[in-house]
Parts: structure tokens; sequence; C-alpha cells
């Protein structure tokens, strides 16, 4: 080591004092630097400032230098190596024991063996003979409406059905409270001889050309254009007569054209309340000299035409303006649309719940045929309905005169104890038809009745109606006023 330093000297001038402290302002204080050519370097030690540089080089390690007591971190190699123990350090090996001497050791396991200690979870392969695959059996799904997960609870399949139905309900009622009246609708034709009839209307304003379009088409006519070209010819085209007509299909022009341009002299007609269908028929051929049936066939007609199921009771006694050549068929229409007329105000009747429009007119017909004052017909009217509501026979003998066309004689005994359709005393219920042509007023009696206690009813010689609530009562009112 070679040590270099300087001393400063006793008596130096006054320049180089001045110089030298303007260099130790400038310079730092003095390091001492150790270089180790070991290649280690050592942390120079801070030093109080000195006035002297030392440079110290060595090669070896200054002893005042203090050991490096950091740990090194350990390093891990992958490296194989060998370590030979020596002969006097082995271990002792384990004597044999005599009776493993003579057996045989196991023969190691190979590669291919399978471990016995090791669970084996591969599967055995298939023999070399098995060499087509089994096929899947084949799964067919259910169809869609029979899955169970896609079918709904049962309470809500049927909750759509259930609201439609409170929501129709709802409806009629609110249709009910409005007062909405029930159109007034014609059974249609049971049975019987069917007619090949149309009804025809003719409105104002229609032309002859119009009009015969109008007959070709329900087929009254075959030829439109041959009809018009006869209407022109005869000067009847501008005297076509308006209103509804009952014609036959298939008719001569020349009977059309009489039927539609009637241009005689009317006259007018009265049919009395309790008329049935003969004694009108006979009214006409006394009064007009028309030939007997005229009128009958006439009805049937019209009740071919609007499919009635029957006809006695369907028309309404009245007075009428009729033409002489045609007076059976417009009378016929005539009490047939003023009974509509009529029917029309009485369609808000609440006994329409319960019967239909047909049966509440043999009621009628029955009333009108019991009496003709007007006063006792709410009565009677009130005994039929408690009967019927009872399910008990109604015992009118008005109904087994209509049947024996007989209304002055005594009704034999035989024919009251006979079974038949118009026997109201054996027979529950309704007639099949009406029994005469009512009037107004009974009607009226028929769709609105009195509200009575009363079963039975006779008329005395007094010319009084007398009403019964009880079979005892009725007795005691036939030996009382007969």
């Amino acid at each position: 080591m070679l040590l270099f330093s300087s001393n400063r000297t006793k008596s130096p001038s006054c320049c180089q004092r001045r110089n030298r402290r303007a260099m130790a302002e400038k310079s730092k204080p003095p390091k001492q630097l150790t270089l180790d050519l070991d290649g280690k370097e050592e942390k120079p030690k801070p030093k109080k400032s000195t006035s002297s540089y030392k440079v110290v080089l060595s090669d070896t390690p200054s002893p005042l230098k203090k050991p490096n007591t950091s740990r090194k971190k350990p390093t891990v190699t992958t490296r194989s190596m060998t370590v030979k123990i020596p002969a006097d350090l082995r271990p002792v090996p384990k004597p044999v024991a005599k009776e493993s001497l003579g057996k045989k050791r196991p023969t190691p396991r190979t590669a291919d063996q399978p471990n016995p200690h090791v669970v084996q979870t591969r599967t055995r392969k298939r023999p070399a003979t098995q060499t087509a695959k089994p096929k899947k059996q084949q799964v067919v799904p259910p169809k869609i409406g029979k899955r169970t997960s896609y079918r709904q609870p049962l309470s809500r399949r049927l909750l759509l059905p259930l609201v439609i139905a409170l929501l129709v309900v709802a409806a009629l009622l609110i249709l009910y409270a409005h007062g909405e009246k029930p159109t007034l609708l014609v059974p249609p034709v049971p049975g019987g001889e069917k007619r090949d009839v149309v009804a025809v209307t003719i409105e104002s304003g229609m032309t002859a050309r119009t009009v015969s379009l109008l007959l070709e088409q329900l087929g009254v006519v075959e030829d439109a254009q041959a009809l018009l070209a006869y209407l022109v010819e005869k000067e009847l085209a501008t005297v076509i007569q308006t209103g509804t007509y009952v014609m036959e299909r298939n008719l001569q022009y020349s009977e059309v054209a009489s039927l539609l341009t009637n241009t005689e002299q009317t006259m007018d007609v009265t049919i009395p309340p309790g008329f049935t269908l003969s004694d009108i028929d006979g009214y006409l051929v006394n009064r007009l000299e028309i030939d007997e049936g005229g009128f009958l066939d006439a009805v049937n007609n019209l009740a071919s035409a609007y499919r009635l199921s029957f006809t006695e009771g369907w028309f309404l006694s009245g007075s009428y303006t009729i033409h002489r050549n045609r007076a059976a068929e417009e009378l016929a229409l005539a009490m047939y649309q003023e009974m509509l007329r009529a029917l029309q105000g009485l369609l808000d009747s609440p006994l329409l719940e319960r019967y239909s429009i047909e049966e509440l007119l043999i009621v009628a017909s029955m009333i009108q045929a019991e009496t003709q004052d007007i006063t006792q017909m709410e009565g009677i009217s009130s005994v039929i309905h408690n009967r019927l509501a009872h399910d008990e026979p109604l015992g009118i003998d008005a109904t087994t005169r209509y049947e024996l066309g007989d209304w002055e004689n005594p009704i034999p005994t035989e024919a009251l104890e006979t079974k038949s359709p118009y026997n109201t005393r054996r027979k529950v219920g309704l007639p099949p038809s009406g029994i005469c042509c009512p009037g107004v007023d009974a009607l009226r009696s028929a769709f609105f009745p009195k509200d009575t206690p009363y079963f039975y009813y006779l008329h005395g010689y007094d010319k009084a109606i007398h009403y019964a609530e009880t079979y005892e009562e009725h007795k005691e009112n036939i030996t009382q006023y007969r």
C-alpha cells in the first residue's frame, strides 16, 4: 500500500493563505477511496473533514473494514450430481430370513399390467370380434299436447271459458236492462202440405221493369222482359198497385197483371172476434159469392210463404178494406199483417221468458172463445196461467167445441172423456193450435194476465163470472149459480 500525504507549511504567505481559503470553500471535504482488488466493494466510512487527502491502494482488505454480514440468497440448481459414500459409512444390510430364501421373488410389474392397488376407471376394450356398434334405441318424444310439462292445470284451462260465459251473461243483462225487445221469430212449418207460393212486396217508387225483375227472381214468372212487354202492350205499366201479394210460382202474364193492376172498387169487411177461419170463409162465400174454400186456400198459401206452424190464431179480427176480385188473398194477408203490428206492442211481456209467442196466441184465442166481455178476460187469463204453472189440466170446454166444430149444442160425454189433442180436460198443457181469431183485448190479457190466486171459474145464470181457489169452492159456486 502506498500512502501519499501533504503537510502544511509553517509560515505560508498571505497570498497563499487567501488562495487556500478560497479553494477550501469551493471544494468538498476529502473522501477516502478504497480500491478492493478482490472485486469486493466496500462502502466508505464517513469521516470528519480534514485538510489532508489520503488515497489507499492495497491488494488486501483493510483491517479497519467490517466483514459483510448480509446473507446471500440461496440458489437452486437442477443439475444432477453423484455422491460417493465411503465404505465405512455405508449402512449394513439386514440379514435375510431362512424361510424366505426358498421363495421366489415377485416379478416386477410392467407398464401394461394394471396396478391392483389403484381403482381402475378405464373401461375394458371390446373384443376384436365385435365390430359393429349396437344401435341405440330411438327415443320418440310424446306429442306437444300430451306432454305433462305442456299441459296447463285444470283451473287455468277452465278460466277462459268461465270469463267468456260471464261476459256473455253480462251483455245479456245489459241488453235486458235497456229494454230491448225480442224480435218476432216465426217457427218453421213442422210438416203437412207445402205449397209452392211466395210473398211479394211492391213498394212505392218501384218501376214496371224493377217489378218484372223481382218476379223473375222469385220464380213467379220465367221471363222478366216478356212480362214487361206484356204490361207495356196492355198499358198497365203505370197502374201497378203497391202492397204485399201472395203469389204462386209460374203464373201466366195475364194473371200477374190482374193481381198487380187491380183497379176495381174496394170494399170494407169486418171480422168479429171469435170467428174461426171456417167462419170467415163462409162469410166471404155468402157476401161476395166467391168459391167455397177460397179463403182457406189463401190462408194455407200464406202459412207456407211465412213458414207458420199453424194457421188458427195467427189472424187478428177487425175491419179491413179489400178488392172484390181478390178478397180472400187480400183479407188473409191484411189480418196476418195486422196481427204482427199488434204483437210489436206486447213484446215487453215477462211471460215471453217462459212461453213463446205462438203459445200466448193460443191462450189469447181460448180467452176470446170463453168470453166476449172485456172485463172478464184478465181474470180468465190468470186462471189459465195458474193452471199452466202448476201442470194442471186447463179444463176449457171451448177447445173441445172447436175440435167438434159445434159451438151451440151441449158437448157429448163421450167427447169429454176421449183423450184428444184438444180435450183440455184430459190433456195437460195447451192445444196444438189456436181455436179462433182473437181480438186486441184478448191478446193483451194473454200477454199481461191479472195476478190472482184462482184456479176455477164459471159463468152463472146471472151472466156473471165466479172464481174459486179450491175445487170445494168451485162446487159451491156450481150449486149456487147453476
